[in-house]
C-alpha cells in the first residue's frame, strides 16, 4: 500500500483551509503534515481547528523544515508564482490555487520549472470539476452541437469577495476581475472548444466609486479561436445579473443556467447524470494526489494547460488599456 502524499499548506487563509477540509475526507491519498502563513492567528487556527502541529511563518524554512512531498499554494495571488517556483526547486509537486500568476513571464517559468523538475503543476480551476459543466464537455466531445461557432458566458454578481482593507482590493496583488474569476470562465470556454484563442478585444473598467480600492471589475471581451469559432464573455462584480453559459454549433445549441441539475439542448431539458464520463477524478484536490500516487499525468487543468487561458487573460488585459485589438501569445 502507497502512503498517504504528505502536504505543506502554503497560505492558512480560508481558501487554504478549504484544502484542508477537502484533504481530510480523504485520509488514503493525503494528509496535511504542515502549514506556514506569516500570520500567526491563521496559524493558531490551523493548529486549533484542523490539528496541524508544525506552523511556519517563513517560506523558505516551511519548504526546509517541513517532511512534504506536494504543496498546495492557497497564498494571495501575487506570492503565487514566488510560492510555486519556491516549492517546485525544493523538489516538491505543487497545486497552486487560481490565477497561476500575474504575468505570462511567470507562468512560463512556473510551467518549466515543473517540467525540468519532473513534478506535477496543477492549477485551481474548480469549475472543470462541476457536475453540470463536466456533462457540457462530455456532451460537447461526443459531436452533440456538431462544429461550435460561438460560445457566450456572463457571470455578474455583486460583490468582489474583499473590502478596502483586503489585498483583493488592490489591482497589483490580485490582478483584478479577469484573473480572479475570468480565469474560471475562459477555463472553462476553452475546455469545452478545445482550442486556444488567436485574438481578442477587451473593454476593462474599475467602477468602484471607493478611493482605496483600485481593482477591475467589469470587463467585456470578444475572442476569435485559432479554429474559428468566436467566444464572446461578460464578467462584473457590480451587478447582481446571474451566470450563463451557452454553446452554438451547426447541430443545436446548449444552454446552461440557474438549474444546476440539468442542461438545454435545443429547447429539450437534459439532467445531468450523476456520473460524467471524463478522464480523472471527480475531485480536484484528489485528482491531483492520485495523480502524485500513481505517477501519471493530470487528467485535468495541469498548469502548462492552463497556461494558454492566462495567455487570453493577460491579452484581454492588454486590449483594455490599448483599445486595440490584441494577438495572444
Amino acid at each position: 500500500m502507497i502512503d498517504p502524499t504528505r502536504v505543506l499548506l502554503l497560505g492558512a487563509g480560508r481558501m487554504g483551509l478549504d484544502h484542508v477540509r477537502a484533504i481530510q475526507q480523504m485520509p488514503e491519498v493525503a494528509r496535511v503534515v504542515a502549514a506556514m502563513d506569516p500570520s500567526q492567528s491563521a496559524r493558531e487556527m490551523a493548529t486549533t481547528e484542523f490539528g496541524i502541529d508544525a506552523t511556519y511563518g517563513d517560506l523558505h524554512e516551511a519548504l526546509g523544515a517541513a517532511d512534504a512531498d506536494a504543496v498546495i499554494v492557497a497564498a494571495p495571488n501575487f506570492l503565487h508564482a514566488e510560492y510555486t517556483l519556491a516549492a517546485l526547486d525544493a523538489g516538491l509537486h505543487v497545486f497552486v490555487e487560481k490565477p497561476m500568476a500575474l504575468t505570462l513571464e511567470d507562468v512560463d517559468a512556473m510551467v518549466a520549472s515543473a517540467k525540468a523538475a519532473n513534478r506535477l503543476l496543477m492549477s485551481g480551476q474548480s469549475q472543470r470539476f462541476s457536475p453540470q459543466l463536466r456533462y457540457v464537455k462530455h456532451l460537447v466531445d461526443q459531436g452533440k452541437v456538431g462544429t461550435i461557432r460561438h460560445v457566450v458566458h456572463r457571470r455578474m454578481g455583486a460583490g468582489r469577495g474583499g473590502d478596502e482593507n483586503s489585498w483583493f482590493s488592490r489591482q497589483a496583488q490580485s490582478g483584478g476581475i479577469l484573473p480572479g474569476i475570468g480565469v474560471h470562465s475562459l477555463d472553462v470556454l476553452l475546455w469545452w472548444l478545445n482550442d486556444t484563442a488567436k485574438t481578442v478585444f477587451a473593454v476593462v473598467q474599475n467602477r468602484e466609486k471607493h478611493p482605496a480600492i483600485d481593482i477591475e471589475d467589469e470587463t467585456s471581451l470578444v475572442a476569435v479561436m485559432r479554429g474559428g469559432a468566436i467566444l464572446n464573455a461578460a464578467l462584473s462584480f457590480n451587478y447582481n445579473a446571474g451566470t450563463e453559459w451557452i454553446v452554438a454549433g451547426d447541430d443545436g445549441v446548449l444552454h446552461v443556467g440557474a438549474q444546476r441539475d440539468a442542461v438545454t439542448f435545443s429547447g429539450e431539458l437534459l439532467a445531468v447524470p450523476s456520473e460524467v464520463p471524463l478522464a480523472g477524478e471527480t475531485s480536484i484536490q484528489r485528482e491531483f494526489f492520485t495523480a502524485i500516487r500513481d505517477a501519471r499525468p493530470l487528467a485535468q487543468a495541469a498548469g502548462h494547460e492552463i497556461r494558454d487561458v492566462m495567455a487570453l487573460i493577460f491579452a484581454a488585459q492588454e486590449s483594455g488599456r490599448t483599445g486595440l485589438a490584441v494577438e495572444v501569445q
